[in-house]
């Protein structure tokens, strides 16, 4: 049972937690966040292909390690008091052709005051997943949702936290994850789940966010519109032409405008263009059909701003493609309408690396990897 590994590593967690606050500075406004909880909930079954998953009650327990900032600079910069740092997730999928998961992932989580006793939260992270029972032709052919044991992982989420004492809260949160290999191979219908999660927080100070006078960093309207290209990459799935998987590739080039709106949003605005060689294979190999596989698109996104962490999400329109025999075989996968979330770290002034996944509706279709370069 996995209340036993939760009971014995809780026990760890908070000692562990005990001790840190002996070494914390006794006035301290970025101090650690010690968490441990239970989750349960649903699978939603997002396609034909996962129908077979419809139903699952997914539970387990979380645990995390973080930072909160409540100084002043803090809040006045981001308007929020920011948390941010690293969970550790158990996941039993409660049926047999899934498995277990064990997930680490980084999140950042602006935190708002609503009073002594009560403060809600956002929530966006994103990590991997070791997935125990992956997709097997001879032991496993049901599974059709993920065929690797290592796969990525995406979590929204909001929350509530109500303090109890000095030190210790509890808290509710909502969530939605997603689990894939972002199309490496297939199949790879994705794992879907939506879940409520409870649990306590130890503060190793003190969890009142502390009231400011009220103070705005205002810096961010100097800044001028930002022009960013990148370079995008994904070692995707494919044909041979005698039908055997090959691992295949999608590639392309964006730029956007980037206009601060705030200290933690911006608005973006911006175009790609990229070529599928696992789609073409596909179209090639099974339906004989030789068009253009290269896709082009516009896009209006949102990002959110941590530090140099930037979550961004992005709604696209396809003004190039060809993929209409490939919708009439395939339940019209590739829709005109698309979607892209994407996690960036600032490693220079100039310089961002990333991972980005597009997906049509409800399905994922690759993760690439990307290098951004800031024009001004």
């Amino acid at each position: 049972m996995w209340w036993n590994k939760f009971f014995l590593v809780s026990v760890i967690f908070y000692s562990g937690a005990a001790f840190a606050q002996r070494l914390e500075i006794p006035d301290s406004l970025r101090q650690r966040v010690f968490v441990a909880g239970y989750h349960s909930g649903f699978i939603f079954a997002h396609s034909i292909h996962v129908q077979n998953t419809k139903g699952t009650k997914p539970d387990g327990f979380e645990l995390e390690y973080s930072h909160l900032r409540t100084d002043s600079a803090s809040r006045a910069h981001y308007s929020c008091y920011p948390r941010s740092g690293f969970n550790f997730t158990y996941t039993d999928f409660n049926k047999q052709l899934l498995g277990q998961s064990y997930s680490l992932c980084y999140f950042i989580e602006p935190n708002y005051r609503l009073g002594n006793w009560l403060h809600v939260n956002v929530r966006a992270a994103v990590g991997l997943s070791y997935m125990t029972n992956p997709f097997d032709s001879v032991k496993n052919p049901e599974n059709q949702s993920y065929s690797w044991p290592i796969n990525t992982l995406l979590q929204l989420g909001f929350g509530v936290v109500c303090p109890l004492t000095k030190h210790f809260a509890l808290y509710g949160r909502g969530n939605f994850f997603h689990n894939s290999n972002g199309g490496f191979q297939e199949p790879n219908a994705g794992v879907n789940y939506i879940n409520a999660s409870v649990g306590l927080q130890y503060f190793a100070y003190s969890n009142q966010l502390p009231v400011y006078r009220k103070a705005r960093d205002t810096a961010w309207r100097t800044q001028p519109v930002h022009v960013d290209v990148s370079v995008f990459y994904s070692p995707k799935g494919g044909f041979r032409p005698d039908s055997v998987a090959q691992r295949k590739f999608a590639a392309g080039a964006s730029a956007q405008l980037v206009k601060r709106v705030g200290n933690i949003d911006a608005i973006t605005a911006g175009a790609e263009i990229y070529y599928d060689d696992g789609l073409h294979t596909i179209k090639k190999v099974f339906i004989q059909d030789e068009s253009s596989s290269t896709m082009a698109g516009i896009l209006l996104g949102h990002q959110f701003l941590i530090d140099r962490f930037t979550f961004s999400q992005e709604l696209g329109i396809y003004i190039y493609k060809r993929t209409d025999r490939y919708n009439e075989l395939y339940a019209d996968l590739f829709h005109t309408v698309y979607h892209r979330w994407g996690l960036s770290y600032q490693v220079r002034k100039h310089w961002f690396v990333g991972l980005n996944l597009l997906a049509h509706n409800q399905i994922a279709d690759f993760i690439d990897g990307r290098l951004t370069y800031r024009i001004k």
